[in-house]
């Protein structure tokens, strides 16, 4: 694989050594980690927010109008 000399922030290479032997290493298992994550989100169901807030606010009306 070709390379390419960059310049990178100390704080940079030692987050990326973290994740692996060499800063390349570290990076790639990074993308692999946001891969994971992107991959495994579950898209919002807007129906269930919307009634899960709505019964919150609900729940929060009635103790205000009881006077705590």
């Amino acid at each position: 694989m070709p390379t390419k000399v960059i310049r990178l922030d100390e704080d940079a290479i030692a987050i990326s050594l973290k994740y692996g032997k060499t800063p390349s290493e570290g990076i790639r298992s990074m993308e692999a980690k946001l891969l994971e994550i992107d991959q495994s989100a579950k898209p919002i169901d807007m129906k269930a927010l919307e009634k899960m807030i709505r019964s919150c606010v609900r729940d929060e009306l009635e103790v205000l109008s009881r006077g705590y």
